[in-house]
Formats: structure tokens, C-alpha cells, sequence
């Protein structure tokens, strides 16, 4: 059987993979507000709904 479980956030290594930045970059972002995210327990994790990938792409190419 497959399950493909769909989530409606990514955690902090999947939207960095997904943006092409390292982690850190990722989590500088996040405290810095840029990029908005919950913190649970002690990961992050970033709505899908909050976030809008190619803007942020734009962005970081500034």
C-alpha cells in the first residue's frame, strides 16, 4: 500500500532544499522575520499557506 502522506508545511532542511540556501540562511531568515515560521518543540516549520515560494526566490536574488 502507498500512503503519500500530504503535509500543508514544509520543515526547515525541506524549504531550504526547496530555495537552494543553506540551513543556516534558512534560519536567519526565520528569526529575523523574513521568512515567517512556527517553532515546534525544536524544529521549525513553515506554512505552505504562509509563504509564497517564488516571491522568496526573488528575493533572495537581490
Amino acid at each position: 500500500m502507498n500512503n503519500i502522506i500530504k503535509k500543508d508545511f514544509y520543515t526547515a532542511p525541506e524549504l531550504a532544499r526547496e530555495l537552494g540556501i543553506s540551513r543556516v540562511s534558512l534560519f536567519y531568515r526565520l528569526h529575523n522575520g523574513s521568512i515567517k515560521g512556527q517553532k515546534f518543540g525544536r524544529n521549525f516549520i513553515i506554512f505552505k499557506k504562509d509563504i509564497d515560494i517564488a516571491k522568496i526566490k526573488s528575493m533572495l536574488r537581490k
